[in-house]
């Protein structure tokens, strides 16, 4: 009996321990893809071999192909787009400047909502992420909301007040919305009590690295894990909130999305452009 005790002691601690292990491919070094951007914002994997990345100072939509490993300007002019995200066959863009949701029709722009824009301060929707109803979560960072939008494209507020919200994502069940809180470097998780609405929130990790602003875009993996772009590093937290890792960037990382085959690439973009780290854990597919 006090072996098998011992056995059942050591299993958990092992799981534990295990449990808490970096996700980050310890063999594998952080690639520089591409350089050539203004500012390389939230960027989304379609599932089927193409990486979408928005320009936000120069105004483009790329699609980068890991196969060919090269980079094509989709929309030459697709104005201020800070963020998309791939979810059902389809692809949803955060249209800052004209204070709008949009979704991808081949090269064109579509409508789903548009943001009161006599608003003051007006409604530049920042980053999103879209739920299996086809709900997107967007933060309205300098109105200190987060918004949703159904799949008919009305509007609701799902976070009434967060200082300056700037990266979402939900957790892989859609239980939990986690929402980073930029100049605070805060992350946040909500209880997602039904679609585009959310219970009392819980502080979940902190980013400690002085007085640098920047808790900006996030990710997940099939695990939980949080990921944020932070001053210098993409954080890694597991659902506890326990830290589990950082991936430092030669420049300031603004946003992240896992792609590849085997959804075990981490894309990073920012300030420097596109790079690419490896990780043990898969990303949560859009399809």
């Amino acid at each position: 009996m006090p072996v098998r005790i011992a056995l059942l002691t050591f299993s958990l601690l092992l799981g534990t321990a295990a449990f808490a292990q970096s996700p980050v491919d310890p063999g594998s070094p952080l690639e520089t893809l591409d350089t050539e951007f203004g500012l390389a914002d939230g960027p989304s994997w379609d599932g089927n071999g193409t990486l979408y990345i928005p320009d936000v100072k120069g105004e483009t939509l790329s699609v980068w192909s890991p196969k060919e490993r090269q980079r094509t300007v989709l929309l030459p002019s697709a104005g201020r787009i800070s963020a998309t995200f791939y979810r059902g066959g389809t692809l949803y863009l955060s249209d800052n400047a004209n204070a709008r949701i949009v979704t991808l029709d081949n090269t064109e722009l579509n409508l789903l909502c548009q943001l009161d824009d006599t608003a003051k301060p007006a409604p530049r929707p920042n980053d999103l992420v879209v739920d299996a109803a086809g709900g997107v979560y967007v933060t309205i960072t300098a109105q200190n909301r987060v918004a949703y939008i159904n799949a008919k494209g009305e509007e609701s507020t799902a976070v009434a007040a967060i200082a300056a919200p700037n990266g979402i994502i939900l957790s892989p069940d859609e239980k939990t919305l986690y929402v980073s809180a930029y100049a605070a470097k805060q992350i946040w998780a909500y209880p997602v009590t039904s679609a585009g609405k959310t219970g009392e929130a819980k502080l979940l990790a902190l980013m400690d690295d002085g007085p640098e602003k920047g808790a900006d875009g996030m990710s997940i993996d099939s695990a939980g894990n949080v990921y944020c772009a932070g001053a210098a590093d993409v954080w890694i937290w597991n659902p506890e909130g326990k830290l589990l890792a950082k991936i430092n960037c030669p420049t300031r990382p603004i946003n992240c999305t896992f792609g590849d085959n085997d959804l075990k690439s981490l894309y990073i973009t920012g300030f420097g452009g596109l790079y690419r780290q490896r990780m043990t854990v898969a990303g949560v597919s859009g399809e």
